[in-house]
Order: C-alpha cells, then sequence, then structure tokens
C-alpha cells in the first residue's frame, strides 16, 4: 500500500521520521510521497526523504501560500524537477478559502506549474478548495491544447468535478475525510468512481482516519483508508491493493517500484 500525499518535513514527523518510516513498514506501506509546499523548504525536505529508499517528493509552491513577492517561475519549477526523486509537480491549485488576497497572483503561479508540467512531463497534484469552477476553467483551457496528467488530492468535490476527473482521465485521491461519518456527501459522489481512478493518501499530519481521528497522522495510517474503501468498493483488500498501487506508478511513472522501505 502507498500513502501517495503526505508532509514529512512537517516538524511533528520530521521530528519522529525514523518512527514514522518504522510504523509505515509495519504497516506495510511500500512508497511515501511526501509534498512540498514551499520552495524555501525545498532543499531540507529532500535530504530527509532521500534518506529512505522508496521515498519520492514533489516541488512547488501551495495556492494558500502565494503572494505578491514569491511568484514561481516555470524555468525554477521545471529545474528543481530534475532532482532524481522528485516525481511530481505540487501541489499546485486555487484555495479561496485561505487566501482572498491574491487571487490574480494564484493563478500565474497554477498556470506556471501547468507549463512546467508539459515541459517536464511530469504530472500535477491539484489542491482546490471553494475554487472548483475556476480550476476546470483553467485546466480546460490547458486541454484543449496537450492533455495533462493530474491528480485531485484530497478529493472532496461535487459530482461536477468528478466527471470533470473522470471525462479527462485524471486521478482522484482519497484521504482520511472518506471514513469519518460526517461524509456521506463524499462517498455518495464517489461511489461510481471506478478503482482504476483512484489513489489513496493520509495528508499527514492533518486529516487522520477513522479510527485515529483528532490525533496526530502518519503514512501508516493510509492503512485504515486502504481497509474502509476496500470494504465500501466491496474489493477484497489485495486486489484493492494491487490496483491503487499500480494507479500510483501509472501516474508516477518516474518513481521507481520497491517491495519496501529501506
Amino acid at each position: 500500500m502507498i500513502d501517495s500525499h503526505c508532509h514529512l518535513n512537517f516538524k511533528t514527523l520530521s521530528d519522529n521520521i525514523e518512527l514514522i518510516i518504522d510504523n509505515a513498514r509495519k504497516n506495510n506501506i511500500t512508497s511515501i510521497l511526501s509534498i512540498n509546499t514551499n520552495p524555501e523548504e525545498f532543499k531540507e525536505h529532500y535530504k530527509l526523504i532521500n534518506k529512505f529508499k522508496s521515498l519520492f517528493i514533489s516541488y512547488g509552491l501551495h495556492p494558500a501560500n502565494v503572494n505578491s513577492n514569491n511568484i514561481i517561475e516555470v524555468e525554477d519549477i521545471v529545474l528543481n524537477c530534475d532532482y532524481k526523486r522528485v516525481i511530481a509537480i505540487g501541489e499546485t491549485g486555487l484555495d479561496f478559502f485561505r487566501s482572498q488576497n491574491f487571487k490574480k497572483e494564484q493563478y500565474r503561479v497554477f498556470e506556471n506549474h501547468i507549463e512546467a508540467s508539459y515541459q517536464t512531463r511530469l504530472p500535477l497534484i491539484i489542491h482546490q478548495r471553494e475554487s472548483e469552477s475556476e480550476i476546470i476553467d483553467v485546466i480546460t483551457n490547458y486541454q484543449k491544447e496537450r492533455p495533462l496528467k493530474i491528480v485531485f488530492h484530497c478529493f472532496t468535490g461535487s459530482s461536477k468535478l468528478r466527471n470533470f476527473c473522470l471525462d479527462n482521465e485524471f486521478y482522484i485521491s482519497l484521504s482520511g475525510i472518506i471514513t469519518f461519518k460526517n461524509a456521506q456527501n463524499i462517498r455518495d459522489v464517489i461511489s461510481c468512481v471506478p478503482l482504476s481512478s483512484i489513489l489513496i493518501e493520509t495528508d499527514s499530519p492533518f486529516l487522520a482516519p477513522m479510527p485515529h481521528r483528532g490525533k496526530n497522522n502518519e503514512p501508516s495510517y493510509v492503512k485504515f483508508i486502504g481497509e474502509f474503501l476496500s470494504d465500501f468498493f466491496q474489493t477484497p483488500l489485495d486486489s484493492f491493493e494491487s490496483i491503487i498501487d499500480d494507479n500510483f506508478y501509472e501516474l508516477f511513472s518516474k518513481a521507481i517500484r520497491y517491495n519496501e522501505i529501506s
């Protein structure tokens, strides 16, 4: 099983990285993708994950962190994608819940990530919050030119966004939210999504799944999300794991497949 989206450089994880990785091994987690959200933190973040095999990283600037003084250019993204362990671009997108002051800048940074994705052929990790229609519009405009490889992480979208993903062969990544008792609307939306379009993630240290809700999250807890969804989709766990793992390596084709983290 694979955690396709977490933040290992956040203090609650990085301060205990050996324990966090050991816990992941014990739960048979074979790979982890740690997401970069601030270019200024990238080098230290890379050093952290580079200590272990089967750990990978993305490069990007989170939309909620965008301001008028930190516009990330296409050339910078492309340059840093040369690192061996960088297998994706992002997370990027639009966040109009946490940040209303720099909408114009968010659009520009989002489009720069898209352009870098074209140049590097690395997939995009999309974050959206209160920006569903706007993100659909931006991506649609670019899709007319050339197809993009995309995953919508921590999916909480509507049936409109779900259909947009399926129509364009984008992946939908499900987090611990899917296990929450009050998330029936999300379960209803994703109930018709084929397993071939799904990834799973913890988004740790946030959003710990049941039965650990309210605690610090970690990559080993992706096991609980996988178990919940294998039951939800009425698919044996071994088959579910195999399909979801294959999806990860299909999307993140730069990643090397290992049998365990070492």
